[in-house]
């Protein structure tokens, strides 16, 4: 953990928030920090989503009791997740990682700290995988959990849970199991309680085969960022000649590429905006402008200005 975080230049006296649920990936990560950071520079950071009933509140129990005997700070949001999907219209798993997050940095920005811990594994990974192979088909969100992302960091990624409970047993630490992973209704839980074990079936090793797909992918993502960043000129504007003179594969590439850089990730963007974007780029109109959430396109002298 050491390394880790001398990776990142996360010095000795600086803060650091700490994602815990209270189970034992989270707790495992707080007891690995621990041993290399001062507990006045930890702050622990509980998000209760209130989809558990009691069980939500037990959690929340366990990491305050943890904190007040381990002398850590700690912060805490109730929210009622199921409610904030509902009039939304979002999927519970999404409606908790915007809150989730939301609470995080506003938690970072109160404390002034750098990064964010949280305590993804390996099986986060490949489920996350899976899951956004299902609801969106953008290259970035196969991949979407990386070590370091912007201000959220990711020590645990290439352990599995098994080994991390493993590791957390040995070491004597405590925690509180997770009774909903038992329950499939949530899509996230059935990808691994249902379909994950048919995968172990034909390949014991299908993790490391996740893994080693999962990185290919990355490292092809990069190589079109860094393609596409030479065509988006001072990252103000492209030419439109030189977008048609692209692949079409590679078109809705730039597409996502500067909705992301305007909305963070590529949640919201469809196949049929990227077909109305193009249409936009396309068309015999000038000085005209093009939105989609956060993307604001202003078309001008046969180029396309980012907003």
């Amino acid at each position: 953990m050491k390394k880790f975080l001398e990776k990142y230049n996360i010095l000795e006296n600086e803060k650091v928030i700490i994602a815990c649920s209270g189970w034992v990936d989270s707790m495992f990560l707080l007891s690995e920090i621990l041993k290399v950071k001062n507990e006045k520079d930890i702050i622990i950071a509980h998000f209760n989503h209130k989809l558990r009933w009691n069980e939500s509140d037990k959690d929340e129990e366990f990491v305050k009791n943890y904190c007040k005997k381990n002398n850590l700070i700690f912060e805490v949001k109730d929210e009622d997740i199921a409610g904030i999907a509902l009039s939304k219209k979002i999927w519970i798993e999404e409606a908790a990682r915007i809150e989730r997050y939301k609470f995080l940095r506003k938690i970072k920005e109160k404390y002034s700290a750098k990064y964010i811990i949280v305590a993804h594994h390996l099986d986060d990974k490949i489920e996350t995988f899976l899951l956004n192979l299902i609801r969106w088909t953008k290259l970035k969100w196969l991949i979407s959990i990386e070590e370091k992302n912007d201000d959220i960091l990711r020590p645990l990624l290439s352990l599995s849970k098994k080994e991390i409970k493993e590791k957390a047993l040995i070491n004597k630490v405590s925690w509180r199991e997770d009774k909903s992973n038992l329950d499939d209704k949530f899509l996230r839980n059935n990808i691994r309680l249902n379909i994950l074990p048919l995968f172990e079936e034909i390949n014991p090793t299908y993790k490391k085969s996740f893994e080693n797909i999962m990185s290919y992918m990355w490292d092809i993502k990069i190589y079109f960022d860094e393609q596409i960043s030479k065509i988006i000129i001072d990252n103000e504007f492209f030419e439109i000649e030189t977008f048609n003179n692209l692949p079409d594969f590679l078109q809705r590439e730039v597409i996502r590429y500067v909705f992301e850089i305007a909305n963070s990730w590529t949640i919201g963007l469809s196949e049929g905006n990227i077909k109305e974007v193009i249409k936009f780029i396309n068309d015999k109109w000038n000085y005209t402008k093009k939105e989609i959430k956060k993307l604001s396109l202003f078309k001008k002298n046969w180029k396309i200005y980012l907003m």
